[in-house]
């Protein structure tokens, strides 16, 4: 019969119901910024943080009838400029406000936050892609000999063990699985073929994240580092200022940062291409 009531002809009748739930764009796992030196507590003012090298003295031998050999080594500084203001900022007008079914300031503010957040991570995760020393070949798979053959040249530059770190994309992971080493609880601590968790790689602590440059696609730039490879300094934390503008009838948030990052010893870290 063609004369039924039906969805089409009753839709008027048939609500629409606005979950109080929301769909967040994912976002990267934030990890560099709080593996690397922090100079935050030395930047409340000026542009620039000098940190003055100090140079390994040599053992002399002491000549009978002779004076000992005073050293005067020339000392230089290493130079962190803060020249980054990143901000974040959006504006809800009144009539979108009063309409919304949900307080929308709370979650574009923490969105706001995560941009200032991860702009920090990239700027780190650049330097970690320009490292002068590399191990590994772009669009191929990690090898064991690669992970030990980096961790190797920290180990003659006398680079300490402690504050050691391994930054990987998740891509990484399945290469890093596929190797017995790995898997193995003779290199690995927590066995992360029983766990699913990434732990210490041969005694390396070691982190998953997406916020690593990917260069054409398939160029994906690990590293390792010890924590004094590079440096950041934060002068102002990220804070978040709010003003009603009765111009525009709309409430207006502001997001930003100051803040600075350098690489401070560059034999400390290794590029490792895949």
């Amino acid at each position: 019969m063609s004369n039924n009531m039906t969805i089409t002809t009753g839709d008027v009748f048939i609500p629409e119901i606005w979950s109080k739930e929301t769909i967040e764009e994912v976002r990267s796992k934030l990890v560099l910024a709080n593996l690397v030196w922090r100079f935050d507590k030395e930047c409340k003012m000026g542009d620039t943080i000098h940190v003055p090298s100090i140079t390994n003295l040599i053992a002399n031998d002491k000549l009978k009838n002779l004076p000992v050999q005073f050293q005067s080594p020339t000392e230089t500084n290493l130079d962190i400029t803060i020249n980054k203001h990143k901000e974040s900022s959006f504006q809800i007008e009144d009539m979108l406000a009063t309409q919304a079914a949900r307080d929308l300031r709370a979650p574009y503010t923490d969105a706001a936050g995560y941009a200032i957040g991860k702009a920090i991570d990239t700027d780190i995760a650049t330097l970690g892609a320009a490292l002068a020393q590399t191990k590994g070949t772009y669009n191929t798979a990690i090898t064991t000999d690669v992970i030990l053959d980096s961790i190797e040249l920290l180990d003659l530059g006398d680079v300490p063990e402690e504050d050691r770190h391994f930054a990987f994309r998740p891509d990484v992971k399945r290469d890093l699985l596929d190797l017995s080493n790995y898997v193995s609880a003779d290199y690995v601590d927590g066995r992360p073929v029983t766990t699913g968790k990434v732990g210490a790689l041969y005694g390396v602590a070691t982190h998953m994240t997406t916020n690593l440059i990917k260069a054409a696609g398939t160029n994906t730039n690990n590293i390792l580092f010890h924590k004094q490879a590079f440096a950041a300094a934060v002068q102002k934390n990220m804070r978040v200022q709010s003003e009603y503008s009765v111009k525009d009838l709309a409430n207006l948030v502001v997001a930003d940062c100051i803040y600075g990052v350098k690489t401070t010893r560059p034999a400390f870290g290794v590029l490792i291409k895949t």
